[in-house]
């Protein structure tokens, strides 16, 4: 049984992950999904200063084409989410990386056909407000994430629709971030 509430003991030659408790592989994991976007953020804020917005947000979006199929698949395929329909993209959704990993959202499966999410806390957001650079949330809220959203559903059903009900900016942080729809179109 993993009992390993963290590393903080002395090194081990054939340490595992199955070595580890549940809440210290969820820290793991947690901190795996932040260095994932942070990685990112790092990286577009390198492109911008070098090329510009206009070339940094191209480059952007064909790092996320191929990575979000990626992404989508291999998580569909660890936690064996083998369905193409509105509940399993909401499957998705919690436990991504992108997503279910790093914020905080909550998810309600309204009906077979129609699921919504919505997001929290939302650190990425958190640091466009911080340091006021709207240019940069429209991309991320706009750019990626609409599209990037929609893309993954196809990867399930292409009739299944992922659409923003509300977006950043938002009047008041006690606001959520984001909230959105999945729905089978008709």
């Amino acid at each position: 049984m993993a009992d390993l509430k963290d590393y903080s003991g002395p090194f081990k030659k054939d340490i595992k992950l199955t070595d580890f408790s549940k809440e210290a592989l969820v820290r793991l994991y947690q901190a795996a999904c932040r260095d994932y976007l942070g990685i990112d953020g790092i990286w577009l804020g390198l492109m911008r200063k070098t090329f510009g917005d206009a070339k940094a947000w191209e480059y952007d979006n064909e790092v996320w084409e191929g990575g979000t199929k990626g992404e989508v698949m291999r998580t569909r395929g660890a936690l064996n989410i083998t369905g193409t329909d509105v509940e399993s993209v909401m499957k998705y959704v919690q436990t991504s990386a992108s997503l279910g990993g790093l914020f905080h959202i909550d998810c309600e499966l309204i009906d077979k056909e129609h699921g919504r999410y919505t997001i929290t806390k939302c650190h990425a957001l958190d640091y466009f407000e911080k340091h006021g650079d709207m240019k940069l949330l429209k991309q991320a809220c706009e750019g990626l994430c609409i599209p990037y959203n929609q893309r993954s559903a196809d990867w399930f059903d292409p009739k299944i629709k992922w659409v923003p009900v509300q977006l950043p900016p938002r009047k008041s942080t006690s606001e959520p971030a984001c909230i959105w729809d999945i729905y089978l179109e008709k």
